[in-house]
């Protein structure tokens, strides 16, 4: 018999599974594997606690459908130090070279994750 699926949560609680989750793995020795580690965390969040089926493409930020994706490609930058630039609906995601990660919000402009 399979698990019974879990009613959806709201985008808060979804966002600190993830931080929850990124916490717990292994520090990424890149900017390239961090943004790996926290695009696939954030993928296994919402196909656990979303209840949205991931579309491919993506839709376009206008286009909210309740789920949370990874930053689209023409919303990521890669930095001349080797870091990376993301920007989401409300996130500013900055990842050092080293693999740390820093998550601010958009509105408050304060950090809501650091590893």
């Amino acid at each position: 018999m399979s698990e019974p699926a879990i009613p959806p949560r709201s985008i808060r609680e979804r966002l600190e599974e993830l931080y929850r989750r990124l916490h717990a793995l292994p520090h990424a020795e890149s900017a390239e594997a961090a943004f790996r580690q926290l695009c696939d965390t954030l993928d296994q969040v919402e196909d656990e606690w979303s209840g949205i089926v991931k579309k491919s493409p993506p839709p376009a930020p206008s286009e909210f459908d309740g789920r949370m994706y990874c930053p689209l490609d023409d919303f990521v930058a890669q930095l001349d130090d080797g870091g990376i630039l993301a920007l989401t609906r409300g996130h500013r995601i900055e990842i050092a070279a080293h693999g740390a990660v820093r998550i601010v919000n958009k509105l408050t402009g304060l950090p809501e994750f650091e590893k």
